[in-house]
């Protein structure tokens, strides 16, 4: 069921105070065991422009270990995402607000001009978002790799112990102190000429190798 306009701001004033926090807390208290952070550091310690791939369902886990980087992220005009802004912004998140219907061009390109700025140049994206199907990529992910010059990260995450909601995604939230596993993926290089055909085919090996990274970590509690 739909949040009513007046719940999603009531929610939203509270995340803005507690969502980060409570996202950092939960956090530290996780038993977490993390793959390719070494890698990943050296990518953006050497200015390389990174665009980090999340799944909508599965970013819990994977704000905490971002934020440090403040990372730019597009998020939904609708009322839900003043919920996520408000969490991502405690995070030290840069966000920019729009979608595909509304704002959506002014956000991005607002986005790419921040980033063409730093020396730290990180974004980033839901890949399934906003409104699925769950783990298959929209272009966006890619596309700003492109803009930059620069390489998709696939980040997965999976906690042993956690809340999963009956949304079409899924969002798991981890339930302190569980067990929980995070990987940051080998980065893809994005050819930034491609178009048209050749895009879409190259969109969809991203979405291969991106969800085969998650549906991995995913068994890691299963066996």
């Amino acid at each position: 069921m739909a949040l009513s306009r007046i719940t999603q701001t009531r929610i939203s004033r509270i995340a803005k105070r507690i969502g980060g926090p409570l996202v950092n807390l939960i956090g530290r208290s996780l038993r977490l065991e993390v793959h390719g952070w070494t890698r990943l550091s050296y990518f953006v310690k050497t200015g390389k422009p990174v665009v980090f791939q999340l799944w909508h369902g599965d970013m819990f886990i994977s704000w905490y270990l971002t934020a440090p980087f403040k990372p730019a992220a597009i998020v939904s005009q609708a009322g839900d995402g003043d919920i996520a802004s408000a969490v991502l912004e405690g995070l030290d998140y840069i966000t920019f607000r729009g979608s595909s219907t509304r704002g959506g061009r002014k956000a991005y390109m607002g986005m790419i001009r921040h980033l063409r700025k730093r020396t730290i140049k990180v974004s980033a994206f839901a890949s399934d978002g906003p409104r699925g199907p769950r783990r298959e990529m929209k272009p966006g992910t890619v596309v700003t790799a492109q803009h930059l010059d620069g390489y998709v990260v696939p980040v997965a995450a999976t906690a042993k112990w956690a809340l999963r909601a009956r949304g079409w995604d899924k969002f798991a939230i981890p339930l302190p102190f569980s067990k929980a596993v995070a990987s940051f993926g080998e980065p893809i290089k994005i050819n930034k000429r491609l178009k048209s055909e050749a895009f879409e085919v190259e969109l969809q090996r991203v979405s291969d190798l991106c969800k085969e990274h998650q549906d991995q970590l995913d068994k890691t509690f299963r066996e």
